[in-house]
């Protein structure tokens, strides 16, 4: 008798806390190049789809503190990255999603 596994659910690992979590719980962020040629900027992808090297990061303010502190955004983008406005894109990309304070 053939017997079938329950589905596949995809998982990725949270900048921040480091914990492994289904890829619905999380926020993809993308590397985005700056206009003037200064550092990158990290902006927020709601679709989860567009092209260029992705981090994510769970919903949450401690999450993001951490992932600052910890230079978990250097890490994942491999390189420096500016998030100066990051905070304030997560609290304003999907009213469908919340945002943990």
């Amino acid at each position: 008798m053939i017997t079938r596994s329950a589905a596949h659910v995809p998982e990725r690992t949270c900048v921040g806390c480091r914990q492994v979590a289904p890829r619905e719980q999380l926020v993809r962020l993308v590397r985005e190049s700056a206009p003037d040629g200064d550092t990158p900027r990290v902006r927020v992808d709601p679709a989860g789809s567009a092209p260029g090297r992705g981090s994510w990061l769970h919903p949450d303010a401690a999450c993001l503190d951490l992932a600052l502190r910890r230079g978990g955004f250097a890490r994942s983008f491999r390189g420096a990255v500016d998030t100066g406005h990051l905070a304030r894109d997560l609290e304003t990309f999907d009213p469908n999603r919340t945002w943990n304070r």
